[in-house]
């Protein structure tokens, strides 16, 4: 069904040299993690209304529920990174774990727009900081992976950019 894009043992697929290149993979890596920054810049002011709004959590407690909400995020990070580390350094592909690493972020969005209770919003920060974990451990090992001793400094510098335009 996807041979054209996957390839086959007759003819290498689509576009091969370019999906290979250096920048591409480069652009690729800077363009996740600047999703992550940004939708997690996103998310963090837009909480508390949403947590008003949507959820009816009382005034009183916002500021609880927000800092709740903040740091199982970072748990969620903490605790999956290395198992992506781990994970990342015995696939034969960076690719699946990094675009399913990516399905989950948007996963965890959705779940994050249209959460309407206070279990919901917390599963959507659990999903979002563990494929942030994929995401910048599997995207910076492909990266790593691509370009090389050489010109590492370049390419953690778009990445850097990245992560400042998504802020």
């Amino acid at each position: 069904m996807f041979a054209w894009f996957t390839g086959s043992s007759e003819r290498p697929p689509t576009l091969l040299n370019y999906r290979t290149s250096t920048a591409f993979i480069t652009a690729t890596v800077a363009f996740a993690i600047f999703t992550d920054i940004f939708v997690y810049g996103i998310i963090v002011p837009v909480i508390p209304f949403a947590l008003t709004e949507r959820a009816g959590i009382p005034e009183s407690d916002i500021q609880y529920w927000t800092s709740i909400l903040l740091a199982i995020y970072g748990a969620a990070l903490l605790v999956t990174a290395p198992v992506c580390g781990w994970l990342a350094d015995r696939s034969s592909s960076r690719r699946t774990p990094l675009l399913l690493g990516l399905l989950a972020l948007a996963g965890s969005t959705v779940m994050l727009c249209v959460g309407r209770s206070i279990g919901v919003i917390a599963a959507g920060r659990v999903l979002q900081g563990a494929s942030a974990a994929v995401v910048w451990v599997v995207g910076l090992a492909l990266l790593v992976d691509t370009v090389g001793g050489d010109e590492i400094g370049q390419a953690m510098g778009h990445i850097g950019l990245a992560m400042s335009l998504g802020v």
